[in-house]
């Protein structure tokens, strides 16, 4: 109940949600994941703005997984800033505020920004590293 405990306040503000726990639902996403993020590193030179959104989508996904893993799911409004939070209280060594730069480069490559350019190889790169990275502590 400690899980619980550390993610009361996301769960009152309505940002994630209870549900049953579904290990089958996690697992065909991290597979597809896996799938989002070997296609990016396929199209990365030739589509960056492609192979950001996967390399992103497959990151949220494993995120999406965690929670699932341990009943829990965001909901709509934020939802991918709410994932981000509780993977924190989940997930030791997990990097939110790296999280949160890829949410807002993919932002500004799905949307347009003034405020902020488009993704450039170098984010692909970085986007790939965090992967690893996330990876690693999901093995962990």
């Amino acid at each position: 109940m400690a899980v619980r405990d550390d993610l009361a306040d996301l769960i009152k503000e309505r940002r994630i949600e209870t549900v049953a726990a579904d290990p089958a639902q996690a697992q065909v996403l991290r597979d597809q994941a896996r799938a989002h993020l070997a296609s990016s590193r396929m199209i990365g030179h030739t589509d960056v703005a492609g192979a950001f959104s996967l390399a992103y989508d497959a990151i949220r996904k494993q995120l999406t997984a965690l929670l699932l893993e341990h009943g829990l799911r965001a909901k709509s409004a934020g939802s991918h800033a709410a994932t981000a939070q509780a993977a924190q209280k989940l997930l030791k060594g997990f990097d939110p505020a790296g999280f949160e730069w890829l949410r807002l480069v993919r932002n500004a490559t799905e949307y347009g920004s003034e405020k902020r350019p488009g993704a450039t190889m170098e984010d692909v790169e970085a986007a790939w590293e965090f992967a690893a990275e996330l990876d690693d502590l999901l093995a962990a």
